[in-house]
């Protein structure tokens, strides 16, 4: 192990910390019921990957125990935590040290409702923001979230739920802090990560897993404005929110899905089985 890698997450960062001066480092968020993680293996290879290709030598032993103290707090209530791994070393300026470990981070709070009940159906717009491609950081949940800031204040100043961002090409890509799904026929539709935005653990759960129980094929597609108007459901997914239904997207109203509602109920059964409940 890295001599700079701590053995348990801490809770506060110097004022040298490189997530903190340059976001540079990645970070997860899980939802933590009665004591138990939700699919936590999914967020550990995401995080492992993104630390990867940042160059961060991780060790996941911290990691694992940012989880296991964070756990205690929660075996009677819902909890997220938030861990965050920033880069070590570098001096003044934005060049990194070489063949370095991550210092862990982690932070906890109450969920403040019960996990596994959707939340009311959305209503969203489209962003005046347009989404920034990189292919070299797209699908990293990395520590650059100024987009996501910006886009999160438009939805408050605007009065909605969320904001959809669209990239130059303006093809929908994800919401403020959320993966985006299109139901057309028996078939679910979201943008691929492969040029901008985050490859979500619960979109890759749905696409991996969920959607093939439910007798429905998953890909990735371009989405356009014409595509919307053809579907038949939408929702947004994250770890926190799960499954919500979107009801109205500008102008457009979407119509009660049934295949949507049996697809959500799949969901928190999952994630009720998931943490043992």
């Amino acid at each position: 192990m890295n001599r700079e890698m701590p053995e348990q997450a801490a809770e506060s960062v110097p004022a040298t910390d490189r997530a903190f001066l340059y976001g540079d480092g990645v970070f997860e968020t899980l939802l933590i019921v009665n004591g138990i993680a939700l699919w936590p293996e999914l967020h550990l290879d995401r995080m492992i990957r993104g630390a990867q290709r940042l160059g961060i030598d991780l060790s996941s032993s911290a990691v694992h125990a940012a989880i296991a103290e964070a756990q205690t707090h929660y075996q009677h209530s819902a909890g997220v935590l938030r861990i965050t791994v920033s880069r070590n070393g570098g001096g003044r300026g934005y060049a990194p040290s070489k063949g370095v470990g991550g210092r862990v981070t982690a932070a906890h709070s109450d969920l403040g409702r019960e996990p596994f009940q959707a939340l009311p159906s959305a209503v969203v717009v489209t962003s005046s923001i347009i989404m920034g491609e990189q292919p070299l950081l797209a699908g990293l949940k990395h520590c650059n979230r100024l987009e996501q800031v910006m886009a999160a204040a438009e939805a408050l100043d605007r009065n909605v739920d969320d904001v959809l961002l669209c990239r130059s090409d303006a093809a929908y890509q994800c919401s403020s802090n959320a993966n985006i799904f299109l139901l057309s026929g028996d078939t679910l539709l979201t943008p691929g990560c492969d040029r901008s935005g985050v490859s979500g653990t619960r979109r890759r759960f749905i696409l991996e897993k969920l959607s093939a129980q439910q007798g429905l094929s998953a890909v990735e597609a371009t989405l356009t404005v014409s595509d919307l108007q053809s579907a038949d459901a939408m929702f947004i997914c994250n770890s926190i929110m799960g499954i919500r239904n979107v009801a109205r997207c500008d102008e457009l109203e979407f119509e009660p899905s049934a295949v949507l509602e049996r697809l959500q109920q799949a969901y928190y059964q999952e994630a009720r089985q998931c943490c043992a409940m």
